[in-house]
């Protein structure tokens, strides 16, 4: 039952996986081509993509692969320019902001064998807007296409624009028994359950009886049932699902012998699904049942960042405070639970295995949304739902108000004065209301990627209950002196933050505090380093140091964080401590910018970082900075050197 041919994650697709690897492949079509994987939404399109990107030879043969994960619903512009902007990734070619996006895409993949994968083109008018902004080298580039049965016609436009008659379209299907039973026991059972004593055999029937052989369906099933007993409690569900009524919230309004063959396979496969989704969301715990309908404020189709929505969760209060955890520890058991209950799937592990993107399938979206609007749990609008009224837009420019791409405005917010969460993302706006810092119910302030924000004009004070501050890329540089008092803080994100001069009471609930900065006057001593009242920090990030001004402050206080995790530094010298301090040995990631202090030959450093699974150094080009040979040697498989060219 275990493989070893690197589809681990494509349980019962290994014959597709080949057969799509193929067609990417084969030698004897050097021409542009166009393949299309289509099947119902849910069939496991993207798991078999995955497990294709993932394939060596595959890597190995393109020269740029750009992935399928586009936001849904984009137009041509915004999907040239997403594809543009991953490739430049890739190839580290930026042109000028004025060009075309057809000549700037067609200029960075030209003469270069690339992979683009697209998910989900509405239309054969978008797939000809594309076509036409790739270029065309007979060096068997190629463009592969995942779209839902409802988008059959586009698959076979994008077939026709293949030359020689070659035919790009892959079905997928449903699974058979057999498959339906090998996925099912790989998701429900641990893997050291895989031996002779069980024959698993006995599931193949009942699972496809009960899911019609649909992937989603079966990950669902054994998800839910991974928390149940055997036998007792796996045949009461499997018997009530087998045998029960149907779904929870019916089809209604549609008539068969009306329906296309298309809209009853889509039907049928809704009904089998919406019957099992139900089963399994009705089995969670209450709080986890808050946290899963939360997902719905994330747009769809998206990664969910762990670390914020974690964040969200506790403002919200979803999660109770328990001895011997902190809340961020229960929040993050309540995702590993719902990805054991394959209710999210995991997009990102980091090298300790810790969860750090997730997403929820838009299937399973639907149904929790529909949900959530009927509990009357959550409302989610968008920006078109938003009133501006006449008096606040720009009479000279307006088309500029009604660009979400020009300058916002977020007066309604402070109408909602009891707001536990506020999240605003890639705005342009030059202030935040006043009024905001007199919302004392607030826990979770983030505004991000809103690079006109200088300043934060309001008194902070008031905001006695906030957790977490998030300005990541934004320009503010100060914050009033008032918000280092607030007690309950516990991450604070940012680029470029001045920290105070000093700080006089513990900040005992902080755990991030993440690009920040010393004054350029003054200095660090023992008795200011406002670090010193952090000691209970997990990640810290730190950058525009002096080892004069504050190295010494600075090392005192690295000594006094026992549970740091994630270290960045950034300053004209690092210092030794980071190496040799007895207190930090939990750290696990470690980035360092300036000139280092290095431990001296014969120095076992992972004696005393047990932890450590990264560190990364960065280097000059050219400059005399080397990483010691004894570390390299010491830290193989540890190390990444970066070369910055200065």
């Amino acid at each position: 039952m275990n493989r070893r041919d690197g589809y681990e994650d494509a349980i019962g697709l290994h014959k597709d996986v080949k057969t799509v690897k193929n067609m990417l492949l084969r030698e004897d079509h050097p021409q542009q081509m166009f393949i299309s994987i289509l099947g119902e939404s849910g069939v496991g399109k993207s798991t078999l993509i995955k497990a294709i990107l993932r394939h060596r030879v595959v890597i190995n043969q393109f020269e740029i692969i750009v992935g399928h994960d586009l936001p849904p619903d984009m137009t041509a512009e915004e999907i040239l320019q997403e594809i543009y902007s991953r490739a430049s990734s890739e190839g580290q070619c930026q042109l000028d902001e004025g060009i075309d996006i057809t000549d700037k895409l067609r200029h960075i993949l030209e003469k270069k064998r690339y992979l683009v994968v697209i998910g989900e083109i509405s239309s054969k008018t978008i797939l000809n807007c594309v076509r036409a902004s790739l270029p065309e080298d007979n060096n068997a580039s190629r463009v592969l296409l995942v779209l839902d049965s409802e988008s059959e016609e586009v698959a076979w436009h994008a077939n026709s624009m293949n030359k020689d008659g070659i035919n790009g379209i892959h079905m997928l299907g449903r699974l058979d028994e057999k498959r339906s039973g090998e996925l099912f026991c790989w998701r429900a059972f641990r893997k050291e359950v895989f031996d002779v004593k069980e024959d698993t055999s006995k599931y193949d029937n009942i699972v496809h009886d009960i899911t019609g052989g649909y992937p989603l369906a079966i990950v669902l099933l054994a998800g839910l049932l991974r928390f149940k007993e055997k036998p007792g409690q796996w045949e009461a569900v499997l018997q009530q699902l087998r045998h029960g009524p149907g779904t929870r919230k019916e089809a209604q309004g549609v008539e068969g012998n009306k329906m296309s063959s298309t809209t009853q396979d889509n039907l049928s496969t809704r009904t089998t699904l919406e019957r099992v989704f139900w089963e399994s969301f009705e089995d969670l715990p209450n709080d986890l049942k808050s946290c899963f309908l939360y997902l719905v404020a994330c747009p769809k189709n998206t990664s969910i960042d762990v670390d914020v929505i974690v964040r969200m969760w506790m403002a919200e209060g979803f999660i109770k405070p328990q001895s011997g955890k902190t809340m961020e520890e229960l929040g993050y058991n309540f995702l590993k639970e719902l990805a054991l209950r394959c209710l999210v799937h995991i997009e990102k592990m980091n090298r300790m295995g810790k969860i750090e993107l997730v997403s929820v399938h838009r299937s399973l979206y639907q149904f929790l949304y529909s949900e959530a609007r009927e509990a009357g749990f959550i409302d989610v609008h968008g920006m078109h739902d938003i009133f501006v009224p006449p008096s606040e837009k720009d009479p000279s420019n307006d088309s500029q108000s009604r660009n979400h791409k020009g300058q916002n405005d977020l007066k309604f917010l402070p109408g909602s004065k009891f707001l536990r969460v506020i999240s605003v993302r890639g705005l342009r706006i030059k202030e935040l209301p006043s009024e905001i810092g007199d919302m004392v119910h607030l826990r979770y302030l983030a505004v991000t990627e809103c690079e006109d924000l200088k300043e934060l004009l309001f008194s902070i004070k008031g905001l006695l209950n906030l957790q977490t501050l998030d300005m990541r890329v934004t320009q503010v540089e100060e914050i009033h002196p008032s918000f280092w008092k607030i007690k309950t803080l516990r991450h604070v994100l940012a680029d470029k933050l001045t920290l105070p001069a000093s700080i006089k009471e513990e900040l005992d609930e902080l755990q991030t505090l993440w690009g920040v900065k010393p004054a350029l006057e003054g200095e660090w001593d023992q008795g200011s380093c406002p670090l010193h009242k952090m000691t209970k920090l997990r990640t810290l990030y730190l950058h525009g140091f002096n080892q004069f001004k504050h190295g010494a402050a600075l090392e005192s206080a690295l000594g006094k964080m026992s549970l740091l995790e994630n270290l960045w530094l950034d300053g004209d010298e690092i210092p030794l401590c980071v190496f040799t301090a007895q207190s930090l040995r939990y750290l696990q990631t470690v980035w360092l910018g300036g000139t280092i202090k290095w431990p001296e030959a014969g120095y076992d450093v992972r004696k005393v970082r047990p932890n450590l699974v990264r560190l990364t150094v960065t280097v000059v080009m050219d400059s005399s900075e080397e990483v010691p040979q004894h570390i390299k040697d010491e830290l193989h498989g540890i190390l990444v050197v970066k070369v910055n060219d200065l």
